[in-house]
């Protein structure tokens, strides 16, 4: 097939969601592949000049309205190659309602279930869809390396069933061309036979010869003197010969004799180590069985390719290491087994502490490398058994395999945060990092994957507050803690959306002169519930989820409102102090916000003052500090 736009379609409900897939789809950039292939495959492999296709990405909000596109677009001979589905819809059909109904009319379609910890249950999943290899899980938030992957790997391998389906048709179109006259078949066929790329033996049910093509000679390296007796059974022994496996063939070879009217394919290996597929079945005179075709195709490349793009799709780009598809596939394999064997297991949720600092400060490339050193540090620590995956970021996943107690998980996760007591070598610097773990056990704290990986990320945020180096199992404690701080997230984003935050103004005396210095801005939350909160109540998760921003802007841009309807009130002018912490000071769009801020309410530079303690500022990057002095420039105020 040649190269072309591949159709993908996001059915999702949110628009978000849609921008997201086509920013990520749109430009697609090689990271780390050919590393990665040169740790799986060696240095000596070619490394294959790998050209992302294009995509043609539609979208649709609704399972229903996803369903009637991806019909029309069947029926018009213009399928779509892949649909990333997600799982809950409302109100009308869920993801697995809409990828029934889209198998009835496509089955070829390659489908990805779009997910979350809390709607996921893969047994419940395949117990409605039923086992396919068309079928994948994404899981939300989405890494972008992992959605390129996955589109790349899926329109391929809906690409090679393509191809697969059209040469299968070529082929019983060939062979019923040749059913009126056995004589007329051989002479008309042979410009097709030498033109094609496929080895070919064509053979009545004498066993004799009727036609040949040069290729199968050239492949399977077949003498004159064997060729020229026409005996069909001695070239097909000289074929079985040249296999890893001759055993094999002759029985498919025995099998066709008994069976005239056998249609088989399979895959066999020549001694060389290339691979072919060897497809055969009947021809017919007048509605009778006449004879047979062999077909041989050299497959060597592709799969080679299908091998690549399999590792692609279920291994970290980065570290080579399982990705969350492969690990999430892996937890499931364990919960079967262990339930069968009434087994224990246990899931260790990994995260470095401060990463986010030491790739900001030391810059991208040297947090990758530092990963990648992570990974390699990670493993030497384990097991075969065991199961090292990466999430993404960070954050790492240990699948240990039948553990005795509690104890025995210590002694690993003992063992993998002391290994972390040697600094690495990173960028010519030598880094010294610590780490936290958090640990979950089957069937105690769960027992399906949801529940695993909730409770081992959570026990790991305990294991955080508690300093660097911990590690923490999970208990009910946690999990009730959990569920208070997604409550209070919740919450947040409802009082960002109902407006229920109120700034409170606390007047700053200058003790010389007794006057008012400035006024300093306090918010509060007015919770429907539980009335008014102090900020040490919600600004720690704030600043955690990243709900600070827009909770600050409004603060800041409140704040100047007010100031200036008391200036033109006619009240002396003075500075409103506005406290920014550290995720405000990281923000790359700093200055300009306030500068639109200060814009948009006519308040004077002067007139604002933003209050940052000493500790943020120690910690901000240079491009922070150079806003904070761009404003300062302004005639903002900057106090400490």
């Amino acid at each position: 097939m040649k190269e072309k736009d591949f159709k993908i379609l996001i059915i999702d409900d949110n628009e978000a969601i849609h921008k997201d897939f086509i920013k990520t789809l749109s430009v697609i950039e090689h990271d780390h592949l050919s590393d990665v292939e040169e740790q799986l495959f060696g240095e000596g492999v070619k490394k294959m000049t790998t050209r992302f296709p294009n995509f043609q990405i539609d979208t649709a909000l609704q399972g229903e309205e996803g369903f009637n596109v991806i019909k029309k677009a069947f029926e018009e001979g213009n399928p779509y190659a892949l649909a990333f589905v997600d799982i809950r819809m409302p109100p009308g059909w869920d993801g697995v309602k809409t990828i029934k109904q889209i198998w009835k009319i496509d089955p070829e379609i390659q489908v990805v279930i779009c997910t979350a910890y809390s709607d996921y249950s893969w047994e419940e999943t395949i117990e409605e869809l039923g086992e396919t290899e068309n079928l994948l899980i994404l899981k939300k938030p989405f890494d972008s390396i992992a959605v390129r992957q996955l589109a790349f790997a899926l329109t391929k391998k809906w690409q090679l069933i393509q191809e697969r389906r059209d040469y299968t048709q070529m082929l019983e179109t060939h062979v019923e061309e040749r059913t009126s006259s056995l004589q007329e078949m051989v002479s008309v066929s042979r410009g097709t036979l030498e033109s094609s790329a496929d080895g070919i033996l064509i053979m009545n049910n004498l066993d004799k010869i009727l036609d040949y093509n040069i290729q199968l000679l050239e492949m399977f390296k077949i003498p004159q003197e064997i060729i020229t007796q026409k005996n069909a059974t001695a070239v097909l022994t000289h074929i079985a010969q040249q296999l890893e496996d001759p055993k094999a063939f002759l029985s498919l070879v025995a099998e066709t004799n008994q069976n005239i009217n056998l249609i088989q394919i399979n895959k066999y290996t020549i001694n060389d180590n290339s691979i072919f597929e060897c497809y055969t079945q009947p021809y017919s005179i007048e509605k009778k069985a006449a004879g047979r075709v062999w077909s041989f195709r050299d497959i060597t490349e592709r799969v080679s390719l299908e091998k690549k793009l399999e590792f692609q799709a279920m291994h970290d780009s980065l570290t080579g290491l399982p990705n969350r598809v492969l690990m999430m596939d892996r937890l499931s394999q364990m919960i079967t087994k262990a339930k069968r064997a009434g087994s224990v297991f246990a899931v260790i949720f990994f995260d470095l502490d401060r990463f986010k600092l030491i790739n900001d400060s030391l810059g991208h490339a040297a947090g990758d490398e530092l990963l990648k050193h992570v990974a390699q540090r990670l493993s030497n620590n384990l097991r075969k058994s065991d199961t090292l995956s990466r999430l993404g970021g960070d954050e790492f996943v240990i699948i240990i395999d039948e553990v005795k107690n509690e104890f025995d998980v210590v002694v690993v996760t003992n063992n993998l945060l002391k290994s972390f007591q040697e600094p690495f070598q990173i960028s010519g610097q030598s880094l010294t990092v610590s780490s936290s773990a958090g640990i979950s056990v089957y069937p105690r704290d769960g027992d399906n994957i949801g529940e695993l990986l909730r409770n081992a990320d959570a026990a790991m945020y305990k294991a955080k507050n508690l300093g660097n180096n911990q590690y923490q199992f999970y208990t009910a404690e946690i999990g009730d803690q959990m569920s208070q701080r997604l409550a209070l997230e919740n919450n947040l984003h409802e009082a960002i959306a109902k407006k229920q935050f109120e700034i409170f103004y606390q007047p700053q005396y200058d003790i010389h002169t007794k006057k008012i210095a400035c006024i300093e801005a306090h918010i509060r939350w007015n919770h429907p519930t539980r009335g008014i909160l102090l900020p040490i109540h919600f600004i720690p998760t704030a600043e955690e989820t990243g709900l600070i921003i827009p909770i600050g802007d409004w603060m800041l841009q409140t704040a100047c409102e007010q100031n200036k309807k008391w200036q033109e009130a006619g009240l002396p002018p003075m500075r409103v102090a506005v406290n920014l912490c550290s995720r405000q000071i990281h923000q790359p769009d700093l200055a300009d916000k306030i500068k639109r801020i200060l814009a948009k309410t006519g308040l004077s530079p002067e007139f604002l003052e933003l209050e940052i303690t000493e500790n943020v500022l120690s910690n901000s990057l240079e491009s922070s500090i150079d806003a904070i002095e761009e404003l300062s420039k302004m005639g903002v105020h900057i106090t400490l």
